[in-house]
Protein backbone atom coordinates (compact mmCIF):
# COMPACT_ATOMS: atom_id res chain seq x y z
CA UNK A 1 0.00 0.00 0.00
CA UNK A 2 1.47 3.38 -1.09
CA UNK A 3 2.07 5.94 1.84
CA UNK A 4 -0.93 8.33 0.39
CA UNK A 5 -3.51 5.00 0.09
CA UNK A 6 -2.17 4.81 3.95
CA UNK A 7 -2.99 7.90 4.88
CA UNK A 8 -6.69 7.96 3.08
CA UNK A 9 -7.33 5.44 4.69
CA UNK A 10 -6.65 6.49 8.20
CA UNK A 11 -8.84 9.18 7.28
CA UNK A 12 -11.75 6.96 6.21
CA UNK A 13 -12.00 4.81 9.19
CA UNK A 14 -11.26 8.56 11.44
CA UNK A 15 -7.87 6.93 13.02
CA UNK A 16 -6.55 10.86 12.81
CA UNK A 17 -9.21 11.81 14.82
CA UNK A 18 -9.34 9.17 17.47
CA UNK A 19 -5.66 9.82 17.99
CA UNK A 20 -6.08 13.74 18.06
CA UNK A 21 -9.09 13.33 20.89
CA UNK A 22 -6.99 10.86 22.85
CA UNK A 23 -3.74 13.01 22.65
CA UNK A 24 -5.67 15.97 24.13
CA UNK A 25 -7.70 14.34 26.91
CA UNK A 26 -3.80 11.76 27.46
CA UNK A 27 -2.29 15.91 28.46
CA UNK A 28 -5.52 17.10 30.49
CA UNK A 29 -5.75 13.65 32.12
CA UNK A 30 -2.34 13.61 33.22
CA UNK A 31 -1.94 16.97 34.42
CA UNK A 32 -4.88 16.56 37.02
CA UNK A 33 -3.60 13.23 37.58
CA UNK A 34 -0.97 13.69 38.66
CA UNK A 35 -1.82 16.62 41.05
CA UNK A 36 -4.37 13.88 42.33
CA UNK A 37 -1.85 11.56 43.36
CA UNK A 38 0.45 14.06 44.57
CA UNK A 39 -2.49 15.50 47.24
CA UNK A 40 -3.70 12.17 48.03
CA UNK A 41 0.19 10.84 48.25
CA UNK A 42 -0.12 8.26 46.47
CA UNK A 43 3.26 5.57 46.28
CA UNK A 44 5.06 7.17 43.55
CA UNK A 45 4.52 3.85 41.53
CA UNK A 46 1.10 4.48 41.36
CA UNK A 47 2.19 7.50 38.94
CA UNK A 48 4.21 5.15 37.30
CA UNK A 49 1.71 2.85 36.09
CA UNK A 50 -0.77 5.62 35.57
CA UNK A 51 1.44 7.12 33.08
CA UNK A 52 2.28 4.03 31.29
CA UNK A 53 -1.34 2.64 30.90
CA UNK A 54 -1.90 6.81 28.77
CA UNK A 55 0.78 5.80 26.85
CA UNK A 56 0.09 2.70 25.76
CA UNK A 57 -3.30 3.57 25.46
CA UNK A 58 -2.65 5.72 22.28
CA UNK A 59 -2.11 2.99 20.42
CA UNK A 60 -4.26 0.37 21.14
CA UNK A 61 -7.32 3.26 20.70
CA UNK A 62 -5.92 3.98 16.84
CA UNK A 63 -6.21 -0.04 16.46
CA UNK A 64 -9.63 0.26 17.52
CA UNK A 65 -10.28 2.62 15.59
CA UNK A 66 -9.00 1.27 12.22
CA UNK A 67 -10.80 -2.27 12.90
CA UNK A 68 -14.15 -0.98 14.45
CA UNK A 69 -16.49 0.84 13.61
CA UNK A 70 -19.08 2.48 16.33
CA UNK A 71 -22.80 3.15 14.81
CA UNK A 72 -26.04 3.01 15.80
CA UNK A 73 -26.15 -0.61 15.15
CA UNK A 74 -23.43 -1.19 17.51
CA UNK A 75 -19.63 -1.70 17.08
CA UNK A 76 -18.47 -3.97 13.98
CA UNK A 77 -15.82 -4.65 11.99
CA UNK A 78 -14.65 -1.50 9.81
CA UNK A 79 -15.13 -2.20 6.12
CA UNK A 80 -11.64 -0.68 4.04
CA UNK A 81 -12.08 2.27 1.78
CA UNK A 82 -13.54 1.21 -1.96
CA UNK A 83 -11.13 2.53 -4.48
CA UNK A 84 -13.99 4.47 -6.28
CA UNK A 85 -14.83 6.14 -3.36
CA UNK A 86 -11.45 7.30 -2.01
CA UNK A 87 -11.02 10.72 -1.26
CA UNK A 88 -8.37 12.70 -3.24
CA UNK A 89 -5.45 12.43 -1.20
CA UNK A 90 -3.72 15.85 0.52
CA UNK A 91 -0.77 16.88 1.60
CA UNK A 92 -2.48 18.12 4.74
CA UNK A 93 -2.45 14.28 5.76
CA UNK A 94 0.93 13.56 5.88
CA UNK A 95 1.71 17.06 7.83
CA UNK A 96 -1.35 16.19 10.23
CA UNK A 97 0.36 12.72 10.92
CA UNK A 98 3.71 14.28 11.64
CA UNK A 99 2.24 16.69 13.81
CA UNK A 100 0.53 13.90 15.64
CA UNK A 101 3.75 11.89 15.44
CA UNK A 102 5.61 14.63 17.11
CA UNK A 103 2.79 15.57 19.54
CA UNK A 104 2.90 12.00 21.38
CA UNK A 105 6.41 12.15 21.74
CA UNK A 106 6.46 15.15 23.44
CA UNK A 107 3.36 14.13 25.57
CA UNK A 108 5.97 10.84 26.03
CA UNK A 109 8.95 13.13 27.17
CA UNK A 110 6.83 15.02 29.57
CA UNK A 111 5.60 12.03 31.24
CA UNK A 112 8.86 10.19 31.13
CA UNK A 113 10.36 13.26 32.99
CA UNK A 114 7.66 13.42 35.50
CA UNK A 115 8.31 10.01 36.23
CA UNK A 116 11.27 10.96 37.24
CA UNK A 117 11.87 14.15 38.44
CA UNK A 118 12.03 14.58 42.50
CA UNK A 119 10.32 16.36 44.75
CA UNK A 120 10.65 20.42 44.51
CA UNK A 121 12.52 22.30 47.50
CA UNK A 122 11.83 25.16 48.44
CA UNK A 123 14.19 27.46 49.45
CA UNK A 124 14.03 28.93 53.25
CA UNK A 125 15.02 32.43 53.81
CA UNK A 126 18.12 32.76 56.50
CA UNK A 127 16.12 35.09 58.55
CA UNK A 128 13.06 33.27 59.07
CA UNK A 129 12.38 29.87 61.07
CA UNK A 130 12.85 27.50 58.74
CA UNK A 131 10.10 24.27 58.11
CA UNK A 132 11.72 22.78 55.47
CA UNK A 133 15.17 23.36 54.10
CA UNK A 134 18.42 24.34 55.04
CA UNK A 135 20.82 25.19 52.45
CA UNK A 136 23.78 27.06 53.17
CA UNK A 137 25.64 28.88 49.30
CA UNK A 138 28.54 26.98 49.71
CA UNK A 139 26.56 23.55 49.18
CA UNK A 140 23.71 24.60 47.16
CA UNK A 141 22.82 25.80 43.37
CA UNK A 142 19.76 27.77 43.36
CA UNK A 143 18.02 28.27 39.66
CA UNK A 144 17.92 31.53 38.54
CA UNK A 145 14.55 33.07 39.61
CA UNK A 146 12.76 29.86 40.06
CA UNK A 147 13.47 30.02 43.98
CA UNK A 148 14.31 26.25 44.20
CA UNK A 149 17.30 25.30 45.76
CA UNK A 150 18.66 22.17 43.89
CA UNK A 151 21.66 20.32 46.24
CA UNK A 152 25.10 20.66 43.07
CA UNK A 153 27.44 17.85 42.50
CA UNK A 154 29.49 19.62 45.78
CA UNK A 155 26.55 19.21 48.12
CA UNK A 156 26.36 15.73 48.00
CA UNK A 157 25.62 15.47 52.18
CA UNK A 158 22.01 16.09 52.06
CA UNK A 159 20.20 15.30 55.14
CA UNK A 160 16.91 14.18 55.55
CA UNK A 161 14.64 14.53 59.05
CA UNK A 162 12.13 12.23 58.76
CA UNK A 163 9.74 13.26 61.58
CA UNK A 164 6.08 13.28 62.91
CA UNK A 165 3.15 16.35 62.61
CA UNK A 166 1.40 14.77 65.57
CA UNK A 167 2.15 17.38 68.69
CA UNK A 168 3.04 14.44 71.10
CA UNK A 169 5.86 13.69 69.07
CA UNK A 170 7.33 16.90 69.26
CA UNK A 171 9.40 18.12 71.76
CA UNK A 172 9.44 21.80 71.84
CA UNK A 173 6.40 23.33 73.31
CA UNK A 174 6.47 27.09 71.50
CA UNK A 175 7.25 24.81 68.27
CA UNK A 176 4.07 22.96 69.01
CA UNK A 177 2.15 25.56 69.68
CA UNK A 178 2.93 26.90 66.33
CA UNK A 179 2.29 23.73 64.30
CA UNK A 180 6.01 23.32 64.02
CA UNK A 181 7.74 19.64 63.99
CA UNK A 182 11.42 18.39 65.54
CA UNK A 183 12.52 18.97 62.04
CA UNK A 184 12.67 23.00 62.50
CA UNK A 185 14.48 23.05 65.43
CA UNK A 186 16.67 20.44 64.47
CA UNK A 187 17.17 22.60 61.10
CA UNK A 188 18.49 25.56 63.73
CA UNK A 189 20.63 23.32 65.29
CA UNK A 190 22.12 21.92 62.04
CA UNK A 191 22.21 25.37 60.06
CA UNK A 192 25.76 26.21 59.87
CA UNK A 193 27.07 22.80 59.14
CA UNK A 194 27.91 22.27 55.34
CA UNK A 195 25.08 20.21 54.29
CA UNK A 196 21.70 20.33 52.77
CA UNK A 197 18.53 19.71 54.81
CA UNK A 198 15.58 18.74 53.87
CA UNK A 199 11.99 17.79 55.76
CA UNK A 200 9.79 14.52 55.19
CA UNK A 201 6.72 14.81 57.41
CA UNK A 202 6.12 10.63 57.77
CA UNK A 203 2.50 9.18 59.34
CA UNK A 204 0.10 6.07 59.38
CA UNK A 205 0.25 6.01 55.28
CA UNK A 206 3.41 7.68 54.76
CA UNK A 207 4.77 5.72 51.28
CA UNK A 208 7.51 7.90 49.54
CA UNK A 209 10.37 6.12 50.02
CA UNK A 210 10.76 6.53 46.36
CA UNK A 211 10.35 10.08 46.07
CA UNK A 212 12.93 10.36 49.24
CA UNK A 213 15.19 8.16 47.68
CA UNK A 214 15.21 11.01 44.40
CA UNK A 215 17.17 13.33 46.61
CA UNK A 216 20.19 10.79 46.73
CA UNK A 217 20.67 11.14 50.83
CA UNK A 218 23.83 11.01 52.66
CA UNK A 219 22.22 10.69 55.91
CA UNK A 220 18.61 10.49 57.27
CA UNK A 221 17.53 11.68 61.03
CA UNK A 222 14.79 9.84 62.04
CA UNK A 223 12.35 9.94 65.32
CA UNK A 224 12.52 6.56 66.74
CA UNK A 225 8.43 7.30 67.70
CA UNK A 226 7.67 9.47 64.66
CA UNK A 227 5.42 6.93 63.53
CA UNK A 228 4.08 5.61 66.47
CA UNK A 229 3.07 9.36 67.86
CA UNK A 230 1.18 9.39 63.69
CA UNK A 231 -0.51 6.52 63.61
CA UNK A 232 -1.46 7.00 67.50
CA UNK A 233 -2.66 10.46 66.47
CA UNK A 234 -4.57 8.74 63.69
CA UNK A 235 -5.84 6.02 65.39
CA UNK A 236 -7.01 7.35 68.27
CA UNK A 237 -5.49 5.44 70.91
CA UNK A 238 -5.04 6.85 74.31
CA UNK A 239 -1.61 7.32 76.40
CA UNK A 240 -0.37 6.20 79.76
CA UNK A 241 -0.90 9.61 81.33
CA UNK A 242 -5.04 8.99 80.43
CA UNK A 243 -5.61 5.97 82.64
CA UNK A 244 -9.21 6.15 82.25
CA UNK A 245 -9.32 5.83 78.79
CA UNK A 246 -5.39 3.86 78.19
CA UNK A 247 -4.97 0.67 76.92
CA UNK A 248 -1.74 -1.17 77.23
CA UNK A 249 -2.45 -3.85 74.94
CA UNK A 250 -3.56 -1.63 72.20
CA UNK A 251 -0.84 0.51 73.16
CA UNK A 252 1.77 -1.58 73.07
CA UNK A 253 0.83 -3.83 69.76
CA UNK A 254 0.84 -0.33 68.13
CA UNK A 255 3.74 0.62 69.01
CA UNK A 256 5.23 -2.72 67.84
CA UNK A 257 3.64 -2.06 64.59
CA UNK A 258 5.11 1.50 64.21
CA UNK A 259 8.29 0.11 65.21
CA UNK A 260 8.17 -2.32 62.39
CA UNK A 261 7.22 -0.01 59.97
CA UNK A 262 10.27 2.21 60.91
CA UNK A 263 12.50 -0.85 60.50
CA UNK A 264 10.68 -1.54 57.25
CA UNK A 265 11.35 1.99 55.74
CA UNK A 266 14.94 2.43 56.59
CA UNK A 267 15.72 -1.17 55.00
CA UNK A 268 13.84 -0.84 51.76
CA UNK A 269 16.05 2.40 51.63
CA UNK A 270 19.64 1.55 53.34
CA UNK A 271 19.08 -1.49 50.11
CA UNK A 272 18.02 0.97 47.71
CA UNK A 273 20.72 3.49 48.38
CA UNK A 274 23.96 1.35 49.77
CA UNK A 275 25.32 4.73 50.50
CA UNK A 276 22.50 6.45 52.86
CA UNK A 277 23.57 6.11 56.64
CA UNK A 278 21.15 6.53 59.58
CA UNK A 279 20.84 8.28 62.74
CA UNK A 280 17.52 7.51 65.02
CA UNK A 281 16.54 9.75 68.13
CA UNK A 282 14.17 9.39 71.26
CA UNK A 283 13.98 10.78 74.74
CA UNK A 284 14.07 7.25 75.82
CA UNK A 285 10.54 6.24 75.74
CA UNK A 286 10.01 3.11 74.02
CA UNK A 287 11.72 0.03 75.95
CA UNK A 288 15.16 0.79 77.46
CA UNK A 289 16.25 3.29 74.50
CA UNK A 290 17.66 5.41 77.80
CA UNK A 291 19.87 3.00 78.26
CA UNK A 292 22.87 1.77 75.89
CA UNK A 293 22.74 -1.77 75.95
CA UNK A 294 19.22 -1.14 74.97
CA UNK A 295 19.89 0.88 71.90
CA UNK A 296 22.42 -1.53 71.04
CA UNK A 297 20.50 -4.29 70.82
CA UNK A 298 17.54 -2.57 68.97
CA UNK A 299 20.36 -1.93 66.11
CA UNK A 300 21.77 -5.41 66.19
CA UNK A 301 17.72 -6.33 65.64
CA UNK A 302 17.38 -3.51 62.78
CA UNK A 303 21.08 -5.29 61.13
CA UNK A 304 19.90 -8.87 61.72
CA UNK A 305 17.20 -8.31 59.93
CA UNK A 306 18.64 -6.20 56.97
CA UNK A 307 22.55 -7.32 57.09
CA UNK A 308 23.73 -4.22 54.79
CA UNK A 309 22.42 -1.90 57.34
CA UNK A 310 25.55 -2.89 59.76
CA UNK A 311 27.81 -0.03 60.45
CA UNK A 312 24.90 2.27 58.93
CA UNK A 313 23.10 3.11 62.07
CA UNK A 314 23.87 5.11 64.59
CA UNK A 315 21.67 6.55 67.94
CA UNK A 316 21.14 9.56 69.86
CA UNK A 317 19.22 9.26 73.48
CA UNK A 318 18.46 13.02 74.09
CA UNK A 319 19.24 14.13 77.18
CA UNK A 320 16.86 14.90 79.83
CA UNK A 321 14.22 12.02 79.07
CA UNK A 322 10.13 12.73 78.20
CA UNK A 323 9.95 15.49 80.40
CA UNK A 324 12.84 17.21 80.25
CA UNK A 325 14.55 16.92 76.81
CA UNK A 326 15.28 19.41 74.37
CA UNK A 327 16.64 20.72 71.16
CA UNK A 328 18.06 24.13 73.15
CA UNK A 329 19.85 21.70 75.43
CA UNK A 330 23.57 22.20 75.37
CA UNK A 331 24.36 18.59 75.19
CA UNK A 332 21.47 17.74 73.52
CA UNK A 333 22.98 20.21 70.57
CA UNK A 334 26.44 18.24 71.13
CA UNK A 335 25.07 15.11 70.70
CA UNK A 336 23.21 16.04 67.21
CA UNK A 337 26.09 17.67 65.59
CA UNK A 338 28.92 15.13 66.35
CA UNK A 339 26.99 12.16 65.22
CA UNK A 340 25.60 14.19 62.59
CA UNK A 341 29.46 15.42 61.60
CA UNK A 342 30.98 12.03 62.63
CA UNK A 343 28.47 9.94 59.95
CA UNK A 344 29.36 12.45 56.95
CA UNK A 345 32.98 12.57 57.84
CA UNK A 346 32.85 16.28 58.38
CA UNK A 347 35.66 16.55 60.54
CA UNK A 348 36.19 17.96 64.40
CA UNK A 349 35.51 21.57 63.38
CA UNK A 350 32.28 21.27 61.96
CA UNK A 351 31.34 19.12 64.46
CA UNK A 352 31.91 21.79 67.47
CA UNK A 353 31.09 25.16 65.62
CA UNK A 354 28.37 26.49 67.08
CA UNK A 355 27.89 23.54 69.69
CA UNK A 356 26.41 25.52 72.45
CA UNK A 357 23.52 26.76 70.44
Amino acid sequence: MRLKDFLAELRHRGVLKVATVYLGGAVVVLEAGTHLLHNFEAPHWVLKVFTLALIAGLPLACLMSWGFEFGPGGVHPAAPMRAESAPASRRSDAVFTVVLLLIFAAVTAVALRQWRTPVVVVETPAAAKPTGVVSPAADTGTAAGSGAVVPNAAAARVVIIMDTYAPRGVYESETREKGGTNADDLNDLLRDLPVSILKETIGATWEREDQLLAQHPALILVHRSGFFHSMNQEFGFSYPDDPQHFDETKFRRLYEVADNKLAAALGYIGRSSPGTKFIVYSRGTGGDWAEEAGRVAWVKGLEGRFPFLKGRVATINVPGGPSGGSFGDPETSRLFREQVSKQLGLGAEARSKGGAQ
